[in-house]
Order: structure tokens, then sequence, then C-alpha cells
């Protein structure tokens, strides 16, 4: 159609395939292509933990595969903080490791907690506690000391697409908030993108 001039498609890390591949060169040469993964951590634990169905290994051969296979994808992945046993060292790792790859965007989401979800019940039970405001900001900004300036970030914060699903933690529920106090958090402490590098 005259009017689209791109299109964007989230998936899976495991989700790709040779037929994908061709569908998406034909449709790059019409218009824009923009594929997103859901690859939410590279750590395997923390993806078990979720039950993604996919690796972190597997995570950078679909990124890599993308590349090869489609070079005019624009290419980009969602990583999710606050997830349980989550290391300040794991986010710098992962920072650098997009650094590593063919990316051409990042989107950055806080783990928050639905209804009807086994996570609620982890919440209600006490086995997960989400992750603040504070802690997470700074999450980010090492995440972000440490990420290359040409690597855009397209998202700071996440925030439940029904209000009324949302269970916790509650500054979820505030987009403009929650985006507002990680930009003054990097602010304050005088913090900017690819400043450890």
């Amino acid at each position: 159609h005259e009017d689209v001039v791109g299109l964007v498609i989230g998936t899976r890390p495991d989700c790709v395939s040779e037929a994908l591949y061709d569908l998406l060169n034909e449709y790059s040469q019409k218009t824009q292509i923009f594929v997103e993964f859901g690859v939410q951590s590279f750590n395997n634990e923390q993806l078990q933990w979720m039950e993604r169905g996919h690796t972190g290994e597997k995570s950078i051969w679909a990124i890599k595969k993308m590349h090869e296979k489609c070079p005019k994808v624009n290419i980009g992945i969602h990583l999710m903080f606050g997830l349980p046993g989550e290391t300040e060292e794991q986010i710098i790792e992962s920072a650098k490791l997009c650094n590593t790859l063919p990316l051409h965007n990042v989107k950055l989401h806080n783990t928050h907690v639905l209804k009807n979800t086994e996570l609620e019940r982890q919440y209600k039970e006490g086995e997960y506690e989400p992750i603040e405001l504070e802690p997470y900001s700074y999450l980010v900004m090492r995440f972000l000391q440490h990420l290359k300036p040409e690597i855009p970030v397209h998202r700071l914060t996440a925030n439940s697409s029904r209000s009324d699903e949302l269970i916790a933690p509650q500054w979820t529920g505030d987009k403009m908030y929650s985006y507002q106090y990680v930009i003054d958090y990097l602010n304050m402490n005088k913090a900017y993108q690819g400043q450890n590098l």
C-alpha cells in the first residue's frame, strides 16, 4: 500500500527460518523492514526461569543470521531488567555483548507482574520481588554507560498495555513518570551512553 512506509515485526530468536528470510528480503525491496527479537536476557538461567524456550546462544545466532541473510533489515532487541538473581555485572556484560552484534537498536523493559500469570502467583507467595524504580534506573544507567553510542535506545521503561492487568510494581503504571525519572537519574549522575567505553 502506498501509505505504508515500513513494517515492524516482533518475533522470537527461535522463530526464524529460510522462508522468513526470503519473505523479508522480498519485502525489503519495497519498504523498510524492522525485526525486533524478544531476547529479554542473554543469561540462560534467567531465560529458563521465564520459560522462554530459547537460550542466550540462540539469540546471538538469530541476530547474526538475520544480519547475514537479510542485510537490508533493521535489527533490534528487547532486554528485560529486574529478573531474579540478576547482577550489575550481567547487565554490563549484556551491553558489551550488544556492542559486538549487528544491532540497529535496543529497547529496555522492567520486569513487572501481570494478572493471571505464574509471576503473579510467585509474587503473592513471596517468591518474587519486583524491582523498584531507583534500582532499575541504576541498572539502566550501568547498561547505557557500557553501550556504544551508535546503538539507538528506543525505550527505557515498560508499562502494561492494560492498566487493569498490572499487579506490581505500581510505578510501572505511570509511563511518563517512570521515563522521566530514569532521564533525571542519568542527569543527576552525569551519566551518558558510552561513558565507560
